[in-house]
């Protein structure tokens, strides 16, 4: 009796049954196997690894949501947002001091690309020429995280006349709120660069002060950097101008490694500038791991005007920890 379609269909059904469960049933075993090498690989990464990623999408989702949220549009672009944490130990003779310092950087395209949050510690200091050191010096690196002052500010930038406003506060008791205004110029032409600074900001607490820095680069080659620069603060509270002389070189020995030399000179005065100290230091940079961690070592000797210009040595050990999306690539 001759077939008809429906038994012939039966048949093959029949007949290929055990290939379709066969082959089912390898597809399921590939895919366990694919899913449990990813699990294997994911639980094999160490968890300063894993915890640089996941800090790194954090920044990103914030700047993107806070940007989204702000603009009332969904951000299209990558986040360009970043953080740069910073900590480690001086030592100097029996002493032992540590410090900890960090800035963020939130960038927001579509609420306005000149605008910025800004995070960061801030010295205690108003004055950058006055430090000899680090700027958190505590007795230990966890001391000066809990003691730094942070400041979180919104910036306003306006590249073509080189202007950046930030207005926020620096959290502390009672809360500090400042404005700050930074108007700043400079040109590259063949090797030689200069720039120059100018700089007015108002504390409620602090009082008010202004800044003026200048400074001339030249360029031997892409790896060989010669600089000097000048800068001076008058603070209102204090009463005093602070002054230093900076002479630099930057050495760029290959893609991991950078040496840095650098001479300075600080005076400070009422009425007239006086001589406070000198210090010369050598600082070794190396990237430890792909371009976000960063070792430095740091000799230094420091002679001080009330110390019949004695040399002191020191020895600063950091570290500096580069997080974002930027980062992740």
């Amino acid at each position: 009796m001759p077939w008809s379609k429906g038994y012939i269909t039966a048949f093959c059904l029949v007949t290929s049954w055990p290939l379709f469960a066969l082959s089912a049933e390898e597809t399921r075993d590939i895919d366990t196997q694919a899913k449990a090498s990813q699990q294997a690989e994911r639980d094999e990464v160490p968890w300063w690894l894993s915890s640089h990623e996941t800090i790194s999408k954090t920044i990103g989702n914030w700047s993107t949501n806070i940007d989204s949220f702000l603009s009332g549009e969904q951000s299209s672009k990558p986040s360009d947002s970043y953080a740069e944490i910073r900590f480690g130990s001086v030592l100097s003779g029996s002493d032992r001091s540590g410090f900890f310092d960090f800035r963020t950087r939130l960038k927001l395209p579509n609420t306005q690309d000149r605008l910025r949050l800004v995070v960061e510690s801030e010295p205690d200091s108003l004055a950058p020429e006055s430090l000899r050191g680090e700027s958190s010096q505590q007795k230990g690196v966890v001391d000066s995280a809990l003691k730094s002052n942070i400041s979180a500010a919104v910036r306003y930038i306006k590249d073509d006349i080189g202007l950046d406003i930030d207005a926020g506060i620096r959290v502390d008791f009672p809360l500090d709120p400042f404005l700050r205004l930074r108007l700043k110029q400079g040109e590259v032409t063949d090797q030689w660069s200069w720039w120059q600074n100018q700089e007015a900001f108002a504390y409620y607490s602090k009082g008010i002060g202004a800044r003026y820095g200048v400074g001339l680069g030249y360029a031997v080659s892409p790896r060989l950097n010669f600089g000097t620069d000048f800068g001076v603060t008058w603070l209102d509270r204090e009463g005093l101008f602070y002054a230093r002389e900076n002479f630099s070189i930057q050495h760029r020995l290959d893609e991991k490694n950078r040496l840095g030399y650098q001479l300075s000179f600080l005076q400070s005065g009422e009425h007239s500038l006086g001589s406070d100290s000198f210090l010369y230091n050598v600082q070794y940079e190396r990237l430890l791991y792909k371009d976000w961690l960063i070792g430095q070592i740091k000799p230094q000797f420091t002679h001080e005007a009330e110390d019949n210009y004695d040399g002191k040595f020191s020895l600063t050990l950091s570290l500096a920890i580069l997080l974002g999306p930027e980062y992740l690539r």
